[in-house]
């Protein structure tokens, strides 16, 4: 059963400036994050796509939570995963597509069962 839907989208040209900004960086993305990302070719996209799979999950699961509570590791099919202070919350689900000048991430938390 679901609890909570969210979804997220913002222009990517928004991290295009705040990529070099390491201050920022360290506060939104965990270092894990920042070192995917920074190896992409054009990083703002990969930046956008997390921020937006963490504002959709905060949204999802109706509370707020620190942004480096959640990090949004991709697996070996690249498909992200979400870790919730470390751990991996199988009960959260989450897609991040772009384009153009967008970035999108839509998530679902799964309720709790019996």
């Amino acid at each position: 059963m679901i609890s909570g839907i969210g979804t997220d989208i913002e222009l990517i040209n928004r991290f295009k400036d705040k990529g070099n900004n390491k201050r920022f960086l360290e506060l939104i993305f965990t270092k894990k994050e920042i070192e995917y990302c920074s190896k992409k070719k054009n990083c703002p996209i990969s930046y956008a796509g997390k921020f937006c799979a963490k504002e959709s999950i905060i949204k999802a699961m109706g509370k707020k939570l620190p942004f480096q509570d959640i990090e949004i590791i991709n697996n070996k099919e690249g498909k992200p995963e979400v870790f919730i202070q470390g751990k991996l919350n199988k009960k959260i689900h989450c897609t991040i597509s772009h384009s153009g000048e967008y970035a999108i991430a839509y998530a679902i938390v799964e309720k709790n069962g019996k």
